[in-house]
């Protein structure tokens, strides 16, 4: 393949290594600083970029971090702008190793999201927390990519734990000032933050985005019926919102570490990078002056510390797969994402508190035989792996992946385009599962006199559904649907849209929306009984809207009365197993044929291949219940 090659990174090599062709291409920089590289500066290295490629046109574009978004004058005028790949048309791919704030911090909000939106412009990132973030966003094309080290000509020999020098080592440079006397501390961004690493004490796995939208509620997520000003305004916020969280995850991750050992072994701890001795006035040493250098350090060194920076929530760093490819013996803090790389205790050792890596750091000083036994293994790991060559293949095998069939036969139409013609004039909605009110908004509009109800039991969504529905007049019903009355529990997930009276099945698809980050006791009801309650009697309903994350049919079971002259049931459905034992689309389809209807559609979601929505009607041919007044 031919590749065009983002001349700032790692990819230069691992394109070489693999045979392909590669045409260098320049990066735009500001005062040496590629992530600071404003509109002018890459509008400048598009035309560069332009001319390197006239004659010779790339299969893809590959990058770090971005620096190979570039723009071209606009075809309207010179105060537009066009991307550079989407005027190629040609897909671009950056790997991210910091946030996205940081990585694009030269350009401002309003240009920043209108580039997220480019479909043809991957975005990997390092760190799953931070990809899931952007995929809840509503930024397409976010793909998770672990850090790796680059390809080099490493020395093999095992290394001899008995000859490594008998200290601890650490290489990194202080990055938080947000704590310093002169700091300027953006007070919005504090409680946030702080709560967020408050919960994660008891919950590790939520992530600030969870805490911040879905747990505390200090901002509304993106929707997708939010325009362009909407959208920069919520992602300001919340990024500036987050400042606090990411500089006390340098303490929480690193800095912490770093002052309780140079005051607990003093000499016998190296500390090696800019800034420990301005802001905590610890002795440290200048930076390694190469590459082979740093190589040679960790070989060299009986343990190599690795402390992860505030720019990953869940990510490795590219020390941890630097110390394992040279063959030194690494010790880390516990990330997330660790044992999806590494065997801790084979190929690494891990702590996770002062006095741990305390009584890690004697242990392992004293068996220098263990050590490079875990060394070695690390090292294997690592260049088996975890080099950028795995990398590039990983990147390839996406681009090339074939579509899998669709599970289903979808309609070309819509639900607004068959459900008029089918219920023109309903009487009764019961919109179950409304979240904050997305179908009610859509059926008030295809129906303007219908009587409709929502049905949401989580409490800091109702809130937002009650508010819906004032502007919409519809009922807001604070009750979830099941196949009995009474009380129940319900998980609350990273993903708003996936609260499930239903545990999750381990590894399912959709495994970033449905982490359990807290639970919630609430009040569940069959529908027949809540029409009875409610003196609506079960003919009055028409349509019945079920999107209930698994428990569908459960509900269903619950209706079976309203079943009975029900004119249109609109449900979501799976092909997968999301949920422990829930029922798939079949299962629906038969339970539903039984009560005598047929489905007349199938409409896809955004992961078509993992589920849809059905739209079954009575079939006339078996007949319906008559409608009692």
């Amino acid at each position: 393949m031919r590749l065009g090659v983002f001349d700032h990174g790692w990819w230069k090599p691992a394109c070489t290594e693999a045979g392909h062709e590669v045409i260098e291409l320049p990066v735009a920089h500001a005062s040496g600083n590629a992530y600071a590289a404003d509109l002018s500066a890459r509008r400048q290295a598009g035309a560069q970029v332009l001319d390197a490629l006239r004659s010779r046109g790339p299969d893809f574009l590959l990058d770090n971090g971005g620096t190979g978004l570039s723009f071209l004058t606009g075809q309207r005028g010179e105060d537009n702008v066009d991307l550079l790949h989407e005027r190629l048309r040609v897909p671009l791919w950056s790997h991210f190793i910091d946030p996205i704030v940081t990585s694009l911090q030269g350009l401002q909000w309003p240009i920043v999201w209108q580039c997220l939106q480019s479909t043809l412009w991957v975005k990997a990132l390092w760190d799953r927390a931070q990809a899931v973030e952007l995929q809840r966003f509503g930024v397409p094309n976010v793909v998770h990519l672990p850090i790796a080290a680059p390809v080099h000509l490493y020395n093999t020999d095992p290394a001899n734990g008995r000859t490594s020098q008998p200290v601890v080592s650490f290489i990194g440079g202080q990055n938080t000032n947000f704590f310093l006397a002169n700091a300027n501390v953006p007070t919005p961004s504090l409680v946030p933050g702080a709560l967020t690493h408050a919960i994660q004490t008891d919950l590790r796995q939520v992530s600030f985005y969870d805490a911040y939208h879905d747990l505390y509620g200090f901002g509304r997520p993106i929707t997708p019926r939010d325009d362009m000003n909407t959208r920069i305004t919520k992602t300001a916020a919340y990024f500036n919102a987050k400042l606090y969280y990411n500089a006390a995850l340098c303490l929480r991750q690193r800095d912490r570490f770093v002052i309780f050992l140079k005051r607990k072994l003093g000499d016998v701890f190296r500390l090696i990078g800019p800034r420990w001795d301005a802001t905590y006035g610890l002795a440290c040493e200048p930076p390694l002056p190469t590459h082979e250098a740093y190589l040679n350090h960790f070989r060299e060194m009986a343990i190599n510390l690795n402390l992860v920076n505030g720019n990953a929530e869940t990510g490795l760093n590219m020390r941890h797969f630097e110390i394992t490819a040279a063959g030194g013996f690494m010790l880390c803090y516990d990330q997330p994402e660790l044992e999806s790389c590494f065997m801790p205790g084979k190929e690494c050792a891990v702590f996770r508190s002062e006095e741990e890596l305390l009584e890690k750091i004697q242990y392992y000083l004293a068996r220098p035989d263990e050590r490079a036994a875990i060394a070695q293994a690390g090292q294997k790991r690592t260049l088996s792996e975890h080099l950028y060559s795995h990398r590039l293949r990983t990147l390839l095998a996406m681009l090339q992946k074939p579509s899998p069939p669709m599970p289903v036969e979808y309609s070309k139409g819509s639900l607004k385009d068959d459900l008029p013609g089918l219920v023109p004039v309903p009487d009764v909605i019961l919109d179950c599962g409304a979240n904050v009110g997305q179908m009610a908004a859509a059926f008030r509009a295809m129906y303007p006199k219908a009587t409709i109800y929502g049905f949401e039991p989580v409490s800091s969504v109702f809130e937002e559904l009650q508010r819906r529905c004032r502007e919409l007049n519809v009922y807001a019903v604070k009750k979830a649907v099941s196949d009995r009355d009474g009380r129940s529990t319900i998980h609350l997930t990273t993903g708003p849209e996936a609260h499930s009276l239903l545990h999750f099945q381990e590894g399912n698809p959709c495994e970033e929306w449905t982490r359990v980050v807290g639970r919630e006791e609430v009040e569940v009801c069959t529908l027949d009984r809540w029409c009875q309650d409610s003196g609506i009697h079960p003919s009055r309903v028409d349509i019945l809207k079920l999107d209930l994350q698994g428990a569908e049919l459960k509900a269903l079971y619950g209706a079976r009365r309203l079943l009975q002259t029900v004119k249109a049931v609109y449900v979501e459905v799976s092909f997968v197993p999301i949920y422990r034992d829930c029922p798939l689309a079949a299962d629906i389809e038969a339970f539903m044929k039984e009560c005598g209807f047929r489905r007349n559609a199938m409409y896809p979601s955004d992961h078509p291949h993992l589920w849809g929505d059905a739209l079954f009607v009575r079939d006339r041919q078996e007949g319906s219940g008559k409608r009692q007044e």
